[in-house]
C-alpha cells in the first residue's frame, strides 16, 4: 500500500511541474489555461492528501509535511480567489485554511528553535525551519487579515494579482520540492546542497512580480479604454 500511494504521489508531482510549466508559459486566462488550472489543483490536492496519508499510516517525514501543507494551502488560496472576487466573499473554509496554516507555520518555526537548542542554532534543519516557519506564518497571518479586514482596492482585478502570487508560490513549493528530493544527482552530496531549499524562490519570485505588475497594467489599461 505504501509504494502505491508513494507512486501516485510522484505522479501528482509529475503532473503538476508539468501543468504548472505550461500555464506558466502559455496565454493566460484562455480556456486550456483554466483546464490545466484545474489539474493542477487537483495534482496538489492528491500531493497533499498522500503526504498526509504517508505521515500517518506509514512514517514520520519532516520534509513531506512541510512541503504538503506550504503548497497545498498556496494553490488553495489561489484557486478560491478566483472564486470570490468581490471583497468579502469569504467564508469559514477560507477563515479555516488560514488559520490552520498560521498555526502550522508558527509551530514549525518553534520545531526549528527547539532543534538548534539541542543541536546548534546554526543546524540546516533549523535555520530552514526557522526560514520556513516564520514566512509560512506571516503569509497565512496577512491573508487571515486580508480576509477579516479587507482594504480599499484600487483596480479591479486584485484578485489576480493575489491569484499569481498565490499559484506561483505553490508552483516554487513543487520545483523545491522536486529539487531536494533529487539533491544527491543535482549537486553530488555538496555541503551546500541545503540551497536547493532556497534556490527556487530566489530565482522564480521576481518572475512572478514581473507577471503581477504586467497583468495589473494591462487590465487597467483595457478597462479605462472600454469605458471611455
Amino acid at each position: 500500500m505504501e509504494k502505491a500511494i508513494l507512486i501516485s504521489h510522484a505522479s501528482a508531482g509529475a503532473l503538476v511541474l508539468l501543468t504548472g510549466l505550461f500555464n506558466f508559459i502559455s496565454k493566460k486566462g484562455g480556456n486550456l489555461h483554466k483546464k490545466l488550472g484545474i489539474a493542477y489543483v487537483l495534482g496538489m490536492a492528491w500531493i497533499f492528501v498522500s503526504a498526509i496519508l504517508i505521515i500517518a499510516f506509514f512514517r514520520f517525514n519532516a520534509f513531506l509535511m512541510v512541503v504538503g501543507v506550504v503548497s497545498f494551502y498556496a494553490t488553495f488560496t489561489g484557486y478560491r480567489v478566483t472564486k470570490r472576487k468581490k471583497l468579502g466573499e469569504h467564508n469559514w473554509v477560507d477563515l479555516g485554511a488560514s488559520g490552520l496554516t498560521m498555526a502550522f507555520g508558527i509551530g514549525l518555526a518553534g520545531y526549528g528553535f527547539y532543534v538548534g537548542s539541542i543541536a546548534g542554532f546554526g543546524m540546516s534543519l533549523a535555520i530552514l525551519s526557522y526560514i520556513f516557519g516564520f514566512f509560512t506564518a506571516f503569509a497565512a497571518y496577512r491573508d487571515l487579515v486580508f480576509l477579516l479586514k479587507p482594504k480599499e482596492e484600487t483596480y479591479k482585478l486584485w484578485w489576480l494579482r493575489q491569484h499569481i502570487s498565490a499559484i506561483g508560490g505553490s508552483y516554487i513549493a513543487a520545483i523545491t520540492a522536486f529539487a531536494v528530493q533529487n539533491g544527491d544527482r543535482i549537486m553530488g552530496g555538496s555541503q551546500y546542497q541545503w540551497l536547493l531549499w532556497l534556490i527556487p524562490t530566489v530565482i522564480l519570485t521576481p518572475a512572478i512580480i514581473f507577471f503581477q505588475r504586467k497583468f495589473k497594467t494591462r487590465k487597467e489599461h483595457i478597462t479605462v479604454s472600454a469605458g471611455a
